[in-house]
């Protein structure tokens, strides 16, 4: 066997190695770059991803990427900025739709809930504290234990 041919013994049920990728030229890279800036541009201004994706002909979940990526190369402050644009938006989408939420509309309550969930994850009031369960666990493993 060359080098350049991989020995089979090496490998079960045929599992050959994948080739390793080729490295992206600097074209290609500064165009994905500039797609991402200009998928940020457009959810800044106000563009749903999905209107995003269509327009950029990728998949939505492309456009999440890019627009997560770019926002982690934004200095803090700026991305304050954003996360309070944000913040505005739900609460003019919410203003929009709690009279009709609070007189049983069944859409308006989808919309309602939907939109308190994205507030919830701008704000990261989902996030578990774990300082707690760590108290919880460690007394019931002296309680199990016999130590209390």
């Amino acid at each position: 066997m060359n080098a350049t041919t991989p020995d089979p013994d090496e490998y079960l049920l045929g599992d050959l190695p994948r080739p390793k990728p080729r490295r992206q030229t600097t074209v290609k890279r500064a165009e994905r770059a500039t797609r991402k800036q200009e998928a940020l541009r457009m959810r800044v201004a106000g563009v749903t991803p999905d209107a995003i994706a269509a327009a950029m002909k990728v998949h939505p979940s492309t456009v999440y990427a890019w627009i997560r990526d770019a926002l982690a190369a934004v200095p803090r402050e700026e991305a304050e900025e954003l996360r309070l644009l944000e913040l505005d938006r739900l609460d003019a989408l919410m203003r929009a739709v709690w009279a009709d939420a609070m007189a049983g509309d069944t859409k308006a309550i989808d919309a309602v809930l939907r939109i308190m969930a994205r507030r919830a994850s701008l704000l990261n009031l989902d996030a578990a504290p774990t300082a707690g369960l760590e108290a919880v666990g460690t007394l019931l493993d002296r309680l199990v234990g016999g130590e209390g």
